[in-house]
This record gives C-alpha cells, sequence and structure tokens, in this order.
C-alpha cells in the first residue's frame, strides 16, 4: 500500500514493516550504514574501506522498517545506462522472512518507474538463487571481491514510466 511518495507498507500480522527512501546523513541512512557494518564487515570479514565508498553518498538508498527500527538496507547507483543495487544487507533475525525480496522489488519498481531499463548486481555465490528468483540472470565468470566469489547478474525491466 503507498503511504507517500517514497514509502510503501507491507503489513504482517504482529509488526508494522515498511520500506522507505532515506536521504544520506539521516539517523536511518546511520543505521543503514551500521547495518552494513554488521553483515559485510563483521560477518563477512569485508574490510570497512572497502564496504563504504563515496558512491554512498550519491547512491539512493532504500531501508526497510520494522517498527521504526532499521532490518534491511540496499543502494542504487548508476552504472553507464543501468541501475546497480548493492549493498543489500538483512539483519540477522529477520532474514528469511520475506524483507530481501520485498527489498529487491521495491527498488526494481522505483527503478521502472524511473524509466530505468534493467538492473545489474554483483551476487555473492551463496546468495545468487535468492537473486534467479527475483528474475535476474547470471552473465560472466566467477570473481572475487573481498575474497568473496561473486558473479554479475542482470535483469531486464519493462519501463513503466509515470508521465
Amino acid at each position: 500500500m503507498k503511504t507517500g511518495s517514497n514509502r510503501f507498507r507491507h503489513v504482517g500480522l504482529m509488526n508494522k514493516e515498511e520500506i522507505v527512501r532515506v536521504d544520506y546523513g539521516s539517523p536511518q541512512m546511520v543505521a543503514a550504514l551500521s547495518l552494513r557494518k554488521e553483515v559485510f564487515v563483521d560477518e563477512q570479514g569485508v574490510p570497512a574501506g572497502l564496504e563504504f565508498d563515496k558512491d554512498d553518498q550519491s547512491a539512493t538508498h532504500l531501508v526497510t522498517l520494522v517498527d521504526g527500527q532499521v532490518v534491511g538496507t540496499l543502494r542504487i547507483t548508476a552504472c553507464g545506462r543501468a541501475a546497480r543495487i548493492g549493498r543489500v544487507a538483512v539483519r540477522t533475525a529477520f532474514r528469511r522472512a520475506g524483507i530481501g525480496s520485498r527489498l529487491m522489488e521495491r527498488a526494481a519498481r522505483m527503478i521502472s518507474e524511473s524509466g530505468g531499463r534493467e538492473i545489474l548486481l554483483h551476487a555473492q555465490l551463496p546468495i545468487v538463487d535468492f537473486y534467479r528468483d527475483l528474475g535476474y540472470s547470471e552473465e560472466g565468470d566467477v570473481s572475487y571481491e573481498a575474497g568473496i566469489p561473486h558473479v554479475w547478474m542482470r535483469k531486464k525491466l519493462q519501463s513503466r514510466q509515470l508521465w
């Protein structure tokens, strides 16, 4: 259900969940960066210098809030004529509840509505099936980022630009 230009709400049985776009430097953005540190730096051992980069300031950031707490995040950047989704993270206690899928679907709708025709992402190999289930296809060979095997994936969109 749309609740504002940048807000969509999914109401679960016990918790209120909403996906919102956040501004860089806002309290919710600080919480999103903290979640990324928790997932990528602390859990996966990615060096903080690789996790946080100059693209964070210019990217579009979405977060999933459950009862007002940031439990999921991703960022969208330009990649040539495509959009690139990256830094997808969900708090451990909220994984396998559909939060990542809803966050990715919201990002794809937003990209499509702004005229985007395709999305690229650099997926960690252990979660390629997650992205396949969302309509992404693998491209190219496996490469390593921060010592973690990744593969490029692409999803073509039907542009639904709103006039």
